[in-house]
């Protein structure tokens, strides 16, 4: 009989040792030793240590950006409930994935071969759908923002990457409950904004 395939332990294996050592000193040696297999047995899977990272990072990031985009779809909730739900995917998607999807967010944008490029354009997508969210919100009033849509989406998407340090899943119930926090947070600053920029402009200006 055919053995098993070690396949899912193998990217599981590599996520932990791209986390834990960096994607320039992992080695297809202690990925092998984390499964319990010997390096030449991760080339019947796989042809390089690239062609791995690829691989760890793939379904998380298609996964993200499929289901932001059904979001954008959805037109029949609010703005606001719909950026609930987007911060719930992120979290939940941080911990289905983890910690591969927090390996996508440190080494994706600094790898330069072109089979890399599809994820700096997910990224762009990712990004454009976020501020075009954003920027719906301002337009139906139930956003007040401090400043352009453009700076707000950036703001928000760099508080969800920041989870790469910090962030450990511990449960569904815990997690849901965690991105209701950050949603409370963000909402406060979506809602508020437009009239705090203009309380913070009446602050004295000591530079």
């Amino acid at each position: 009989m055919p053995r098993p395939s070690r396949w899912s332990e193998i990217l599981a294996a590599a996520g932990e040792e791209f986390r834990d050592r960096g994607y320039e000193n992992a080695t297809l040696e202690g990925i092998g030793a984390r499964v319990g297999i010997l390096k030449g047995s991760i080339y019947n899977y796989v042809g390089s240590k690239e062609e791995l990272l690829l691989a760890v990072v793939e379904q998380p990031a298609k996964q993200l950006l499929a289901e932001l985009e059904r979001l954008q779809a959805d037109t029949g909730q609010t703005v606001a409930v719909r950026l609930r739900e987007l911060i719930r995917m992120q979290v939940r998607i941080f911990g289905d994935f983890y910690p591969a999807a927090f390996v996508y967010l440190q080494h994706i944008g600094r790898m330069t071969a072109p089979r890399f490029h599809e994820f700096r354009d997910m990224d762009a997508r990712y990004m454009a759908a976020v501020e075009s969210l954003v920027a719906e919100g301002a337009r139906t009033g139930e956003f007040a923002l401090a400043t352009d849509p453009r700076t707000v989406a950036r703001a928000l998407v760099g508080m969800l990457d920041w989870m790469q340090h910090w962030f450990v899943p511990r449960g569904e119930e815990a997690d849901r409950a965690l991105a209701d926090g950050l949603f409370a947070f963000a909402l406060g600053g979506l809602v508020a904004g437009g009239g705090m920029a203009g309380l913070a402009r009446s602050f004295p200006d000591e530079s």
